[in-house]
């Protein structure tokens, strides 16, 4: 999804050899504000999260054993182009007019560990945006699996985004759960974004005869 949007800022080196990209507003920042420890260190989250009662609606990964748990009434599956690994991609239904966008991603990739994982996305991450900073990162327990959670903004053309995932390996590969949304829609998102990739479930692969299922559309309201 990050790579729709072209590029147009330019980037340059401070004195002592930092880059830094100039934005068409006269503004500046690093372009990779992430701090050292945040980069080398992932701790554990000693909590264990869960999808919600209401995350009803599966929908099977076709490469590996996992799946994500939606709540239909909340978000609906969508066709966009994206990444090549984007097996589901998801819009918010709360509010159609900030665009809130999620997707279900996997790959028959011999990775051998989530931090190796981590630190595969961040190097294609931050070669593609114009700004880049890694909030955190850390090991989780989510519907019984362990999970590396990342947490990150960026800009691209101007713009500022803010995205969180939860990634997991299996036997063939790793399946990942990223949501996104502007940097400045974020807070008041949070807690539905949090919930969409706590959906993540090891399953069983989907069937060919699964292939063509759709999630259901969202209860019709009653006129008033």
């Amino acid at each position: 999804m990050l790579y729709s949007f072209s590029h147009s800022q330019t980037k340059a080196l401070t004195e002592d050899g930092k880059e830094v990209v100039l934005f068409d507003n006269k503004t500046w920042r690093f372009v990779n504000e992430s701090d050292e420890k945040t980069m080398d260190e992932i701790p554990t989250n000693e909590n264990t999260f869960t999808k919600t009662p209401a995350q009803s609606f599966l929908l099977r990964s076709k490469k590996v054993a996992a799946g994500i748990y939606f709540n239909p009434k909340k978000w609906k599956t969508i066709k966009m182009a994206a990444l090549p690994t984007a097996e589901y991609t998801f819009q918010s239904l709360q509010n159609p007019n900030v665009m809130t966008l999620g997707c279900l991603m996997s790959e028959n990739a011999p990775v051998q560990t989530l931090k190796n994982l981590r630190n595969l996305m961040l190097t294609s991450i931050q070669s593609k945006a114009d700004y880049f900073k890694l909030n955190k990162s850390e090991y989780r327990m989510v519907n019984g699996i362990k999970v590396l959670f990342i947490d990150y903004s960026l800009n691209t053309s101007g713009m500022d985004f803010h995205y969180i995932g939860n990634y997991y390996l299996t036997e063939d590969g790793y399946c990942n759960v990223v949501v996104f949304t502007y940097e400045r829609e974020f807070e008041k998102n949070q807690s539905e974004m949090l919930d969409f990739i706590n959906g993540l479930v090891k399953t069983e692969k989907a069937q060919n005869k699964e292939n063509t299922v759709s999630a259901p559309p969202p209860p019709l309201q009653k006129k008033k």
